[in-house]
C-alpha cells in the first residue's frame, strides 16, 4: 500500500507540473517528448539498465513494452484533442474512467476477487471522478469555434479505450509473470519506446515548422521525467506486491483526483463547488468500501 500511496504522490505532482507548463509557456508535447527520455535516463541510474539490449529484445514481454510506448504517445495526443475539441473537464474524466475498462478485465480474466462492497464502491468511484471533475470551464476560442458532433465523439472514446489499454496491458504482463514489472528494464523500454517515437513527429514539426525549440521545453521534460518514472516504478512495485489490479487502479485514480483537489485548493486558490464536494464525499465511501 505505501508504493501505491507514493505512486499517487508522484502522479499528484505530475499534474501540478503541467499546471505550471501553461503559466511558464513550455510546449507541452516537447517536454513530454524529453520527458520519456529522461525517464530513461532515470532508469540507467536506478539499476544500470538501457532499453533494446541484446538479451531484451527477444524477451517475452518485449512485445508488450513497445505496445505500451506506441499507446503512450497516442494517449496524449489523444487527451491534447479531447481538451482542444471538448475541454479539460472530458478529458480528466475519460482518463480516469479507463477503470471501466480495467476492473471487469482483471476480474473477468485473471479471477480477482468480486463481491458487493466492491462493486458498489466501484460505482462511487465512478460518480466521483465525473463530480470532483465537473467545472463550469468557459470554453476556449478553439473549443467554442470547433465542429464539434456526432463525427467527434470518437475522439474522447478513443482518449478512454487508450487509458484503458495501458493499464489492462500492465495487468496482463503482472498476472501472467511475463518479467518482473517492477524492474527498471521494463519501464525503462516502455519510455524509451515511447520517447523514440515522440521525438520523430517533433523533427517532423520542427522541420515543418510546425514546432519551435527552446530549452525551457528541455528543462520542463526534466522535471516532468523524473517523478513520471517514480510514479510508474511505485504503481507496478504495487502490483507486484500483490495488490490487486482491481483494487489499485480505482484506488489510484479516486487518490489522484483527491489529493489534486485539495492541492489546486491550498496551492492556487481554487474554490470547490457543491457538486465537487459531493465527489469528495463519494470518493471517501468509494475508497473504504473497495479496501474492504
Amino acid at each position: 500500500m505505501i508504493s501505491l500511496l507514493l505512486a499517487i504522490a508522484c502522479s499528484v505532482l505530475l499534474g501540478f507540473i503541467f499546471k505550471l507548463f501553461e503559466r511558464y509557456g513550455v510546449h507541452t508535447f516537447q517536454a513530454i517528448v524529453v520527458n520519456y527520455f529522461t525517464c530513461v535516463a532515470c532508469g540507467w541510474l536506478h539499476a544500470g539498465v538501457l532499453p533494446f539490449g541484446s538479451a531484451e529484445r527477444s524477451a517475452a514481454w518485449m512485445p508488450y513494452a513497445l505496445m505500451l510506448g506506441l499507446v503512450f504517445i497516442s494517449g496524449f495526443n489523444a487527451a491534447a484533442q479531447t481538451v482542444r475539441y471538448f475541454g479539460v473537464t472530458i478529458s480528466q474524466v475519460m482518463q480516469k474512467m479507463s477503470i471501466l475498462l480495467t476492473v471487469p478485465f482483471a476480474i473477468w480474466a485473471y479471477q480477482e476477487s468480486s463481491g458487493v462492497a466492491k462493486w458498489v464502491g466501484f460505482a462511487l468511484a465512478l460518480a466521483a471522478i465525473v463530480l470532483v471533475n465537473w467545472r463550469q470551464e468557459s470554453p476556449s476560442a478553439a473549443t467554442a469555434s470547433a465542429p464539434l458532433g456526432m463525427g467527434l465523439l470518437w475522439v474522447p472514446l478513443l482518449t478512454w479505450v487508450l487509458s484503458g489499454v495501458i493499464e489492462m496491458v500492465l495487468v496482463t504482463v503482472q498476472h501472467e509473470r511475463l518479467t518482473d514489472t517492477s524492474s527498471p528494464i521494463f519501464i525503462t523500454t516502455v519510455f524509451g519506446t515511447a520517447g523514440l517515437l515522440g521525438l520523430m513527429l517533433a523533427i517532423i514539426g520542427l522541420a515543418l515548422g510546425r514546432l519551435r525549440f527552446a530549452w525551457r521545453n528541455v528543462v520542463g521534460g526534466i522535471v516532468l521525467g523524473i517523478p513520471n518514472y517514480a510514479s510508474m516504478w511505485f504503481l507496478l512495485r504495487a502490483l507486484d506486491s500483490g495488490l490487486e489490479a482491481s483494487v489499485a487502479f480505482p484506488l489510484m485514480n479516486i487518490g489522484i483526483i483527491l489529493t489534486t483537489t485539495f492541492g489546486a485548493v491550498w496551492l492556487f486558490q481554487e474554490r470547490l463547488s457543491g457538486l465537487q464536494r459531493w465527489g469528495i464525499a463519494l470518493a471517501i465511501a468509494a475508497i473504504a468500501l473497495i479496501s474492504i
